[in-house]
C-alpha cells in the first residue's frame, strides 16, 4: 500500500475526525436500515408491494417469467410468450445471471421483489458512504453523501426498475473499488473485477456507461497529476475492463448479438424525453412546471422517465460550496462532470447532445438524455461531502471563509426558490397548479434552513452527547426533505394484485395453442388512461393483458413492452399499432389470435374461431424481397392457408413450390423446443408463426436443415415426402461460448484474490 492509498484510506480515520467519531459503518448502516424501514415499512413486512408504471408491467412480470424457468430448471434464453417470440436473457434488464435475483427466485415474489429494490437502496447508501470515507476521511461528510444517494428523487424513482437501481446500487461501489486497484494493484485489481461484474450483469447500460465515464475521468485526472504512474493506471484501468468484460460475456455476447439483430441503431436515439429548458429549476422546487399524473404522482412535462431527481436543496448548497472552494482533483473532476452532464441531459435544447449524436453515430444507441441526471445525482453528495469535511475541519484556517461562503449560498439559494416560486405564480405551464409549486418551494426553503440551521449548531456544539443528537436531527430532516418533496414516487398496493390464475379466457390460449391480442384501440386507452383506485387500475391493467402483464397468467400474445425487439417483427407490430382500426384479419389469422379485446367493452375479450394454429403446412410459396413481402402480409387480401412468403435466396433451394400437401399428426411446446410430427404427402414446407431468430435449429428426423424467414418475420422448413419428426431447438452459441468464458474468467480472478490473500498473510505471520 502506497503512502498516498493510506493518506486516503478509510483505516485513518480516527476520532479526530470530529464530530463523527461514533459514526462507524455499521453505525450508519443501522441508521440507513431504519430509515428506509420507517419510509416503507409496509412493503418491508409484506403488507403492500410496489406497482406503479414499469414495475407492475415490466419488472415484476419479468421477474415472474424467470423465477418459473428457475423452478423448471430452465435458463430463460427464449420467450415464446409475448411478441411471437422473443430473446429473454440476451435482453440484459432481465437479471436473469445477476447473482442477487437469487432472493426473489428463491421467496414470494410479491414480496421479496420489492424488498431486492430497496435492499439495493440500502447497498447505495453504503457504497457512497464507503466512497466519500475514503475521499474524505470524514464520518459525518460520508454519511451525509451516503444517505443523500439513497434518498434523492431519481433513487426513489428508480425503485420501480429492479435493473436501474441494482446498477445504480453498485455505482460508488465500481468507482470505489477502480480507484483503489488503480493505487494498489494485486488483489485489489481482481476485487475490483468483481464488483464491476455485479454492476454489469444488472444490465441498465446506461448506468453503468456513465458509471465507466466517471471512473474513466477521474483516472485520467490522476495521471496527469502523476506522470510517472500514468501508464500503470492506464494499464490496470483496461485490464479491469477486460475482466469485468470477460466474466460478463454470458450476458453481454447475447446481448450484443440481439443488439445486432434489433430495432435499435445508430440513429434510433433523438432528444425525446430530455431535461426541460427550465428543469434546472428542479433541483431547488421539486414540483415547478410539473403536473399531477396517475395516482398523485408528479411529472414534468415534457419527460417521463423520472419523476424527480431532487437532491435535496442543501445538499445543492453544500455542493456549490464545494465546486466554488475546494482546491482538490477529485472536486474539481466531479464539478466539471456535474457541469457537463446537467447540459447533456437537456438534449437539443443543450446544443452539446445534438452535436455528439452528428459527431458519434454510436450516441443513437442511447435513449432520453434526461438520463444523464444519473451522474449528477452521484456527484451532488460527494461534492456536498467534501464542502462537510471542510466546514468540519478545526484543523484548517480556511473554514471560516468555508461557512462564510456557504451562508451566502444560503442566502442565494432561498432568493432563488422565492423566484421560482413568483415565476410560476406569473407563467404558469399547462396543468400547473401555481399554489402546489408555492407550497412544494416555501417546504424546500424551510427545510434548507432548518439543515444549514443544524449544521451550523452542530458547529459550536461541544458536549458529545448533544452532538450526536444534533446529527440524528439533521439526519431526519435530510430525509423528510426528500421524502417530503412531493407524492409518494412509488405508491403501494395489497400484493394480491399479482396473485397468479387472474384472466381467463375461453378458451385459455397456452403456448403452441393460440395468443391474445390486445386491440390497437385498447392499447391506446391504456397507455393514456387510468381508474384512480391503484388496486382496481392494475387488475384492468391484467384483465385486459397490458404490456406484460400476460406472463402473470402465462398466456401468449402477438406484443409486449421491451427495450430490445427483433427488427422485422418490430417493423411489423408498428403497422399493427400505427392506429386504432381493427388490424388485417388474415394477418391475424396467420399469428394465431385466437382472442382479440372489444374496442367497445373495454374488459371483454372476443372469440376469433378462425385462427390458424402456430404450425401449419401445405402453402405454396412465393419468393419476394422484404419489402414486398412485408406489404403483401399486412394487405387484407393476403391467403396465410395457401401462400407463405420466402426470401428471394431461397428460390434457389426450395423444391417445395407447389405447395404440397401434410398433415400435422401432433406437437410438443416448451420455450426452447418444439416438437412436431407430420405426414407429408409430396415435398411440402413446414410454417410457424414464431419470430426467426438465428439461433434456432431445425432437425428433420434429426438430420439438421434450414429455417428459412417466412411471411417477413417468421420461421419455414422444407420437408421431403413421407412421415417425419421435425425439432427445432434455441440453442445460443454465444451464450455457451460466453459462460465458458465467464467461469475461466471468474475463476482465475478468484485464484488471483487467493494468491494474494496468502501473500499479505505470509507477510504478516513472519514479521517480528
Amino acid at each position: 500500500m502506497t503512502a498516498n492509498s493510506a493518506k486516503h484510506g478509510i483505516a485513518s480515520i480516527t476520532s479526530e475526525c470530529a464530530p463523527d467519531a461514533w459514526l462507524t459503518r455499521g453505525r450508519f448502516a443501522a441508521i440507513l436500515a431504519l430509515l428506509i424501514f420507517a419510509a416503507y415499512w409496509q412493503v418491508v413486512l409484506g403488507w403492500q408491494t410496489f406497482y406503479y408504471r414499469d414495475f407492475g408491467f415490466f419488472g415484476y412480470p419479468l421477474a415472474h417469467y424467470h423465477r418459473e424457468s428457475f423452478w423448471r430448471g430452465e435458463i430463460p434464453l427464449w420467450n415464446p410468450l409475448n411478441n411471437c417470440g422473443l430473446p429473454f436473457l440476451a435482453q440484459w434488464n432481465t437479471l436473469v445471471l445477476y447473482p442477487g435475483s437469487l432472493f426473489y427466485l428463491l421467496f414470494p415474489p410479491s414480496w421479496s421483489l420489492a424488498v431486492f429494490c430497496l435492499l439495493h437502496q440500502f447497498l447505495a447508501g453504503m457504497g457512497m458512504y464507503s466512497l466519500a470515507c475514503y475521499w474524505t476521511r470524514n464520518r459525518l461528510a460520508a454519511s451525509v453523501a451516503g444517505l443523500t444517494f439513497a434518498f434523492n428523487g431519481l433513487t426513489l424513482n428508480c425503485l420501480m426498475w429492479p435493473n436501474n437501481i441494482a446498477a445504480l446500487a453498485w455505482m460508488p461501489w465500481v468507482v470505489l473499488s477502480l480507484q483503489r486497484a488503480c493505487k494498489e494493484g494485486g488483489r485489489k485489481t481482481a476485487s475490483a473485477a468483481v464488483i464491476g461484474s455485479m454492476q454489469m450483469l444488472a444490465g441498465s447500460p446506461e448506468v453503468i456507461a456513465l458509471t465507466w465515464l466517471a471512473a474513466a475521468t477521474l483516472a485520467a485526472s490522476e495521471s496527469l497529476q502523476e506522470w510517472r504512474f500514468a501508464g500503470r493506471i492506464c494499464r490496470r484501468i483496461f485490464l479491469i475492463a477486460a475482466l469485468v468484460a470477460g466474466i460478463s460475456a454470458a450476458q453481454l455476447l447475447p446481448f450484443l448479438d440481439l443488439l445486432g439483430n434489433a430495432q435499435r441503431d445508430a440513429g434510433y436515439g433523438d432528444s425525446a424525453w430530455a431535461m426541460p429548458g427550465w428543469g434546472w429549476a428542479n433541483f431547488l422546487v421539486p414540483l415547478f412546471h410539473c403536473f399531477q399524473g396517475f395516482h398523485g404522482v408528479y411529472w414534468q412535462q415534457e419527460q417521463y422517465w423520472t419523476s424527480s431527481y431532487y437532491p435535496g436543496a442543501a445538499i445543492v448548497m453544500l455542493s456549490l460550496t464545494a465546486a466554488l472552494l475546494v482546491r482538490r482533483t477529485e472536486p474539481r473532476v466531479l464539478t466539471l462532470l456535474t457541469i457537463l452532464c446537467l447540459i447533456l441531459a437537456l438534449g437539443d435544447d443543450g446544443a452539446l447532445y445534438g452535436w455528439l449524436r452528428r459527431a458519434v453515430p454510436q450516441f443513437g444507441f442511447m435513449r432520453f438524455p434526461i438520463k444523464f441526471v444519473v451522474l449528477v445525482m452521484f456527484t451532488l453528495p460527494l461534492l456536498a461531502a467534501y464542502a462537510l469535511s471542510r466546514l468540519f475541519d478545526s484543523t484548517r484556517t480556511t473554514t471560516r471563509r468555508f461557512w462564510t461562503v456557504t451562508t451566502v449560498v444560503w442566502v442565494l439559494l432561498v432568493a432563488a426558490i422565492m423566484a421560482i416560486i413568483w415565476h410560476a405564480r406569473q407563467n404558469p405551464e399547462r396543468n400547473e397548479d401555481w399554489t402546489v409549486t408555492c407550497k412544494n418551494g416555501l417546504g424546500r426553503a424551510l427545510f434548507l434552513t432548518l439543515i444549514f440551521g443544524t449544521l451550523s449548531i452542530l458547529r459550536v456544539l461541544i458536549r458529545a452527547q448533544l452532538r450526536i443528537l444534533a446529527v440524528l436531527v439533521l439526519f431526519l430532516f435530510l430525509t423528510l426533505d426528500v421524502l417530503n418533496h412531493a407524492p409518494q414516487q412509488n405508491p403501494g398496493v395489497s400484493r394480491k394484485v399479482f396473485d397468479p390464475g387472474l384472466v381467463r379466457l375461453s378458451p385459455q390460449p397456452r403456448h403452441g395453442d393460440g395468443r391474445a391480442m390486445v386491440s390497437p384501440a385498447n392499447n391506446l386507452k391504456l397507455y393514456h388512461f387510468a381508474t384512480t383506485n391503484a388496486f382496481n387500475d392494475y387488475i384492468c391493467d391484467r384483465l385486459t393483458l397490458f404490456a406484460n402483464c400476460n406472463l402473470l397468467d402465462a398466456i401468449p400474445k402477438i406484443d409486449g413492452f421491451y427495450s430490445l425487439y427483433l427488427r422485422e417483427y418490430d417493423a411489423l407490430r408498428g403497422l399493427l399499432y400505427n392506429s386504432t382500426n381493427t388490424p388485417p384479419e388474415p394477418l391475424c389469422d396467420f399469428l394465431g389470435v385466437t382472442h382479440i379485446s372489444d374496442p367497445e367493452i373495454f374488459l371483454e375479450w372476443r372469440r376469433r374461431p378462425y385462427y390458424m394454429p402456430p404450425v401449419t403446412s401445405g402453402q405454396k410459396p412465393v419468393f419476394e424481397g422484404e419489402a414486398i413481402a412485408l406489404q403483401a402480409i399486412t394487405n387484407t387480401d393476403f391467403n396465410p392457408r395457401l401462400t407463405v412468403y420466402l426470401p428471394l435466396e431461397a428460390r434457389s433451394f426450395v423444391n417445395a413450390t407447389n405447395g404440397g400437401k401434410a398433415e400435422i399428426v401432433g406437437t410438443i411446446f416448451t420455450p426452447h423446443r418444439e416438437e412436431i410430427l407430420i405426414e407429408a404427402r409430396e415435398d411440402a414446407l413446414l410454417v410457424l408463426s414464431q419470430n426467426y431468430y438465428h439461433p434456432w435449429r431445425a432437425f428433420v428426423d434429426d438430420q439438421p436443415t434450414r429455417i428459412w424467414r417466412a411471411n417477413y418475420a417468421f420461421q419455414a422448413v422444407e420437408l421431403p415426402r413421407g412421415r417425419h419428426r421435425v425439432v427445432l431447438l434455441y440453442s445460443d452459441i454465444n451464450f455457451l461460448f460466453g459462460l465458458v468464458l465467464s467461469v475461466a474468467t471468474a475463476t482465475g480472478c478468484l485464484m488471483r484474490h487467493l494468491r494474494g490473500q496468502r501473500r499479505l498473510h505470509a507477510k504478516y505471520t513472519s514479521a517480528p
